[in-house]
């Protein structure tokens, strides 16, 4: 092989080395920039608690322990038949302030779902909130092009956790964390007059991820508040988020330098 060829064979090497993770990053930074513009295209939506999303609730208290770890089982989808709802739109959204993070909600956690945004878990109850009941709202620990619920464990007792949706903004506090393992579903049942979230993903952080981490939290009811201004006063921005707009943008550059490198020795040889 001529040296020629080699060294543009390098310079390939390298552009597609930096090109693989520079796709996850710069989807990462893509879902991150976008979020607030979709949230709020979310929010003039005027959507209703319907009876047949009451009916779904009152069924989940009454039917107990069916519940399948979406993460285990990534081929399942959940059988709902709820008039007037396309499960595949967005029905609410989860906003994290410690986290500075909104992530759309999805009605049952499949594969597709869980790859959009996070999700609740079929046989536990939809996020309307409500006495008795527990809505399980699953999301990955890292994704490829996304956080999703990779810093969940920093959530603390105290720490907000909101949900937007058809009955408006409701919201929550950490009652604690708990480790489970993927069979221990009695762990995440309602329980009798109180209304809970609790939110749901892989553990430890790093594969192999035998556990659950469970983040419990229960309803606080207050007087209505502005989200918007209520997020911006209590973030928490995540120095993570800076560090992976950072590494897009100079990922992108050396991209930008090598090719030109190319070219122009490409041009070089030519003239040779």
């Amino acid at each position: 092989m001529k040296a020629k060829a080699r060294v543009i064979i390098g310079y390939l090497f390298i552009l597609a080395g930096i090109f693989m993770p520079l796709l996850a990053f710069t989807s990462m930074s893509f879902r991150e920039l976008v979020a607030n513009k979709r949230y709020e295209s979310f929010k003039e939506k005027d959507a209703q608690v319907t009876d047949a999303l009451k009916k779904y609730n009152e069924e989940v208290q009454k039917s107990g322990n069916n519940i399948i770890d979406p993460f285990d089982n990534e081929d399942y989808k959940g059988y709902y038949e709820i008039k007037g709802i396309d499960k595949d739109e967005v029905f609410a959204y989860l906003i994290i302030p410690k986290l500075d993070m909104k992530k759309p909600i999805y009605l049952d956690a499949n594969y597709d779902h869980l790859d959009w945004g996070v999700a609740q878990v079929d046989g536990t109850s939809i996020p309307l909130g409500g006495r008795s009941t527990r809505s399980v709202i699953a999301g990955h620990r890292g994704w490829w092009g996304d956080l999703m619920f990779y810093d969940i464990d920093k959530l603390e007792v105290g720490d907000e956790i909101l949900i937007d949706g058809r009955s408006g903004l409701l919201k929550y506090k950490v009652t604690g964390q708990e480790i489970i393992d993927p069979s221990d579903w009695e762990r995440i049942l309602p329980l009798e007059g109180r209304d809970m979230i609790t939110l749901l993903t892989c553990h430890p952080k790093r594969p192999p991820r035998p556990k659950r981490l469970l983040i419990n939290a229960e309803r606080v009811i207050e007087k209505k508040a502005d989200v918007t201004t209520e997020v911006i006063k209590e973030s928490e921005v995540s120095h993570l988020k800076y560090a992976i707009y950072a590494i897009t943008v100079i990922g992108w550059i050396a991209i930008i330098i090598v090719f030109f490198k190319m070219l122009t020795y490409i041009k070089k040889e030519k003239r040779h």
